[in-house]
């Protein structure tokens, strides 16, 4: 006589993988070193404008590096969020500021987009860490740091 079928026998179970947690390297606001020459020029009319736009920076913008994504907060009052993991990067490129303290950072991204970071502290260390989550091939496509 045939056993009766019973829900869950003879299926393998699969293992489920888990993620190692989530690992913040950075977080926090742009280099205050961006409002160095800005504040120096607002004794001018024409500086007061971009000293208003890194002050807004300083107070709404926030970055978050991890080891699984870059996220930023920005926009009034850092209602925008943009985040990227890293597997959809192509590749970084970026431009030193202040004597190469901070730096403007721009990953491009597999669908066309880019993500640009302004005035990023402490910038060789975090892009170094950035570089260590990118597949060995996507290294080679970013911009080298100076020794």
């Amino acid at each position: 006589m045939a056993e009766k079928f019973k829900p869950g026998l003879g299926k393998v179970a699969q293992p489920k993988q888990k993620l190692e947690p989530e690992v913040v390297f950075f977080e926090g606001k742009p280099a205050w070193t961006e409002l160095i020459i800005p504040a120096i020029t607002t004794l001018t009319v024409i500086g007061i404008i971009p000293f208003i736009a890194a002050a807004a920076r300083q107070f709404w913008v926030r970055y978050k590096v991890t080891s699984r994504r870059v996220s930023i907060d920005g926009g009034f009052q850092g209602k925008d969020h943009v985040e990227i993991v890293y597997r959809d990067v192509e590749s970084m490129k970026y431009v030193r500021r202040m004597g190469g303290g901070s730096a403007d950072l721009v990953i491009f991204l597999k669908d066309g987009a880019r993500l640009e970071l302004r005035s990023v502290p402490d910038f060789k260390n975090i892009y170094n860490f950035i570089l260590d989550q990118l597949p060995e091939s996507v290294r080679e496509a970013c911009q080298p740091l100076p020794n």
